[in-house]
């Protein structure tokens, strides 16, 4: 079978959860035999506007689109249709199709590329499935979150949205002004990406908590399948387990150092703790976000909290090898991060925010803890509680946590593509 596989970024040049699943998935596909290609954008290297440069990678193909976007020198009302609108990635999309003429077509993103993409596929008469790895059919921002870090309390006919959108762009009165105009263009774009996702012949969810909001929202339960992330789990287990060799607990947070993500809430759960007891590594790329990575050194206790830097996806077993607990302390309705995932193959536990689709994936007493989100107290209580147990890990029963690898996963897909 040929495959296509579109997604808005990729690795090497970003190692977000859907990119990362993205690429195991393609690698996994072409282990089994069928043809596979990867569409995506990354305007890092761009060679002009609308351009596609094919890579030779893993087992596949992958297909670059660049834009030559820069939001800097952009004007707002550019900025916005960007995001899921753009006449030269579709061209690009076109081409990718007639070299390519795939049986199926995977979608795991739009964000950056265009929502007609989905549309154009079944246009040629090709099978389309899309698979929801967040809100962003729903929400612009794709979290259902809001500045002041409140989850979504609804649009107010697109309102709040506009609100959002707004939120940091302008000064208070201009962006007060402009409010209800942005409303009416949040509530088209919430139309026309609503409408191509439902052009889709299947959808996918890795949570059932993200199902629930799309049929909130009035999607079709009887469109949506769930079906867990899978991770590569051989490549995780390649690298046995380092024990700490003081009893020193090494606690670990994994991902964007975005303020959506709490890391400032694991950051100050540490202040104060002893050294010689518990540890926090902070991994992340300082670069996307300075500002908030200013305040979390500013925060943090830096005898015991260290920040390593970005980890390449190749090396993540690796890294959960020397640790103890993952810390996953979003503020927003993650939908399944495969970070956790990935912890669960390496027999690590995770301490997460009682949020969203995360208390589907920890169970405490099982393999981890739960916490309230965004409440930094909470959280110092519930690593003080480990500190305090030396018999923590044996009161876990990480043996219980199923964790789908990349090729069940895959062979579980080739039943849907074949339906």
């Amino acid at each position: 079978m040929r495959i296509a596989l579109v997604v808005h970024k990729f690795p090497p040049a970003s190692v977000g959860g859907t990119e990362v699943y993205t690429l195991n998935l393609a690698r996994a596909l072409a282990r089994r035999g069928h043809e596979v290609f990867v569409f995506y954008r990354d305007d890092g290297r761009a060679e002009g506007r609308g351009a596609g440069i094919w890579e030779e990678r893993e087992g596949f193909r992958a297909f670059r689109v660049a834009r030559r976007f820069h939001p800097s020198s952009a004007s707002l009302l550019e900025c916005f249709w960007n995001t899921f609108w753009n006449p030269d990635v579709e061209e690009a999309f076109e081409r990718f199709l007639r070299e390519t003429r795939p049986d199926v077509v995977h979608f795991q993103h739009l964000k950056d590329l265009s929502y007609r993409l989905i549309a154009s596929a079944k246009g040629r008469g090709l099978r389309a499935i899309l698979t929801l790895h967040d809100y962003w059919f729903l929400c612009g921002n794709a979290q259902l979150i809001w500045p002041d870090g409140r989850t979504c309390r609804g649009k107010a006919l697109g309102l709040n949205c506009a609100r959002c959108a707004l939120e940091g762009r302008l000064p208070p009165f201009a962006a007060q002004g402009l409010r209800p105009v942005a409303a009416v263009l949040m509530q088209i774009r919430d139309h026309l990406v609503r409408r191509a996702a439902l052009h889709a012949d299947q959808l996918i969810a890795p949570s059932r908590f993200l199902i629930q909001q799309y049929v909130r929202a009035g999607f079709s339960a009887e469109r949506m399948v769930y079906l867990e992330n899978g991770v590569d789990v051989e490549r995780i287990r390649r690298y046995p387990r380092r024990p700490s060799l003081d009893g020193c607990l090494r606690f670990a947070y994994i991902g964007a150092l975005a303020w959506q993500k709490g890391v400032h809430i694991a950051v100050e759960a540490f202040r104060g703790l002893p050294a010689d007891r518990a540890i926090l590594r902070v991994y992340g790329d300082p670069t996307l976000f300075p500002e908030y990575v200013k305040h979390l050194y500013r925060l943090a206790d830096l005898q015991n909290t260290r920040f390593e830097g970005p980890v390449p996806n190749e090396a993540i077993g690796e890294v959960l090898a020397g640790i103890d607990v993952l810390l996953v302390p979003s503020l927003w309705y993650e939908n399944s991060p495969v970070v956790i995932q990935e912890a669960m193959a390496a027999g690590v536990p995770v301490i997460a925010s009682d949020l969203g689709a995360l208390a589907e994936k920890v169970r405490p007493g099982i393999n981890g803890w739960l916490c309230p989100p965004g409440e930094a107290q909470a959280w110092r209580a519930c690593i003080l509680r480990i500190l305090g147990d030396p018999s923590w890990r044996q009161g876990l029963r990480m043996e219980e946590s199923q964790v789908l690898s990349i090729d069940e996963h895959a062979s579980r897909l080739e039943h849907i593509y074949h339906a």
